[in-house]
């Protein structure tokens, strides 16, 4: 009865061991420095703490920002498709990808985001003046300038179409000039469930919405949500 006890107690301190551990080092979030995919898992090193974190295979690339958690922490693990021995590696039950993106990356990035369907034309961006404001309505500096003020309220604009990424998200992403403000808060992004053209200067209604988290790593610091288009 004895050794039995003592067995328990033993197991019980192992147990709690284990989920102090599991707690402070299956949680957390990094940068990739490295990746590879291999034997059904996605291996990635962490540039922060040089922490090697395995899961099941996703979309990922070095550069990467990271959100990892769950799972159990391997000592000495060796795998035979690497042909390596880790001293230590995670086996997650989450990885996840949390790249930032805002709106003026979005808006000057030559590439659209992950699976963006972009329509390609060219769109020469208006000068300062050349596009009257639209009466009693706003202009992009105004919103930059104010999008605190103007936060969950509905504005019109006249501007003209920049860059089209259809689809992103379950929405259409279009990135708007008027010829106000100063780059890089020159532009203005509204998610819309309508399509417009490159290049057609529009009256646009929609809601602003200031610090907006997409999910997937998509945020803005403002941003035009639910907006229509008029010619």
């Amino acid at each position: 009865m004895t050794n039995i006890k003592m067995l328990i107690i033993a197991f019980v301190l192992l147990f709690l061991t284990c989920s102090s551990f599991a707690n402070d080092e299956t949680i957390g979030t990094g940068t990739v420095a490295e990746t590879m995919i291999s034997g059904g898992y996605v291996y990635v090193r962490l540039q922060e703490n040089d922490r090697w974190v395995a899961s099941t295979p996703i979309t990922i690339a070095v550069g990467d920002k990271v959100n990892y958690a769950g799972g159990a922490m391997m000592k000495n693990f060796n795998s035979r498709t690497l042909n390596r021995t880790f001293e230590w590696i995670l086996f997650a039950q989450n990885l996840e990808v949390i790249n930032e993106v805002n709106a003026d990356t979005h808006a000057n990035s030559p590439t659209n985001p992950p699976h963006a369907v972009a329509k390609s034309a060219a769109a020469i961006p208006p000068a300062a003046g050349e596009i009257a404001p639209l009466d009693g309505g706003k202009t992009i500096a105004d919103i930059r300038a104010s999008y605190g003020q103007l936060k969950n309220q509905q504005v019109s604009l006249r501007a003209r179409v920049m860059k089209v990424s259809e689809n992103i998200l379950g929405k259409n992403w279009i990135t708007l000039q008027d010829g106000t403000g100063t780059a890089p808060d020159n532009k203005l992004l509204a998610t819309s469930s309508e399509l417009v053209d490159i290049g057609v200067l529009v009256t646009v209604t929609g809601i602003v919405k200031t610090d907006v988290d997409l999910g997937s790593g998509y945020k803005y610091k403002v941003i035009l949500e639910e907006a229509t288009f008029s010619q």
